[in-house]
């Protein structure tokens, strides 16, 4: 064989590896881009599943990771910006209380639980992983309560006579085992949500139709701490240091001053809506609301800006 037939193989090899090379480099970006449009599909088809036909309430994880929404069919999750729905029990939890490691609540069971209707007051220290019944169960659906983001303190607006409880406003230290009834003297309006201070058992606020009613005495005597008007959501932040409350615009209340402001902005809602429930990051700046259309809004930088996550009812 000549030097020159051999250094044309060579040549005519070499043409063919890069050839083969080029083939399999677009082989390889073409099954990586086929990948990613279906890792995108199925991430959207996810976000899309997710629904709330009724929303019962919201907070933080204590680790600020993950806002959850508690609805009529169970809780979804929201993080890093996607919706998703947790191997949870599924159960109605009415009056929903996020606590840094669960939740307290009441409500109906829901599809496949063994719970008896209504559940009375049940607990959740694994984040809903499981929920264990304290009091009350087949007797009384608790729609008004509040319980401290830390700890075990638990108020309830009892709607009639059960086994431990008259109608009225009662409160326990140790997780719903125990009650005391509050004697609610200067509470001048029906109150429709409860927030308890997270550290401070005796620190409890109501949300009523002529504003916001504080105590610091667990409930015997209230004060008019507002003017704002009628007010239909409230929570306490987990630092502990404000309360933030609104219908149609949202305020805070600081603890130390005594003064309501109104935050630097607030989610734009149509007229005939209103907020229902305020999810305050233990961690970061982060507030979420829900309206009563089931609207969603996220905020990362404390209210200056927000972002809606979720309409009538759907994930966005």
């Amino acid at each position: 064989m000549s030097k020159k037939t051999s250094k044309s193989r060579i040549r005519q090899a070499k043409k063919q590896q890069k050839q083969q090379r080029r083939i399999w480099g677009a082989g390889v970006a073409v099954a990586i881009a086929a990948i990613a449009a279906l890792v995108l599909l199925i991430s959207s088809n996810n976000r899309a599943s997710v629904s709330f036909p009724d929303i019962h309430g919201m907070s933080f994880t204590g680790d600020g990771n993950q806002l959850r929404v508690a609805t009529h069919t169970g809780i979804v999750s929201y993080e890093d910006g996607s919706w998703s729905r947790p191997t949870l029990p599924i159960n109605d939890y009415m009056g929903y209380s996020g606590t840094e490691d669960g939740f307290f609540s009441s409500g109906h069971p829901g599809a496949g639980s063994n719970l008896i209707n209504p559940i009375g007051l049940v607990r959740s220290q694994d984040f809903g992983a499981t929920v264990q019944t304290i009091n009350f169960l087949g007797e009384t659906d608790f729609h008004v309560m509040g319980a401290s983001y830390y700890g075990d303190t638990v108020y309830v607006l009892n709607p009639s006579q059960n086994s431990l409880l008259t109608p009225g406003l009662h409160y326990s230290l140790d997780a719903g085992q125990n009650w005391e009834q509050s004697a609610a003297s200067g509470l001048t309006a029906n109150p429709t949500q409860i927030a308890v201070h997270p550290t401070e058992p005796n620190l409890v606020a109501l949300a009523t139709q002529s504003g916001v009613f504080l105590s610091n005495d667990f409930g015997n005597t209230f004060s008019q701490a507002t003017n704002t008007g009628a007010v239909t959501s409230i929570a306490f932040d987990p630092n502990g240091d404000r309360l933030l409350f609104g219908m149609d615009a949202l305020f805070e209340y600081d603890l130390q001053t005594g003064q309501s402001n109104p935050l630097p902005s607030t989610p734009q809602i149509d007229a005939q809506q209103v907020i229902f429930y305020i999810g305050i990051n233990p961690v970061t700046d982060e507030l979420a609301v829900s309206t009563s259309d089931r609207d969603l809004y996220y905020s990362h930088d404390g209210g200056e800006t927000w972002t809606p996550i979720g309409a009538d009812g759907r994930s966005l």
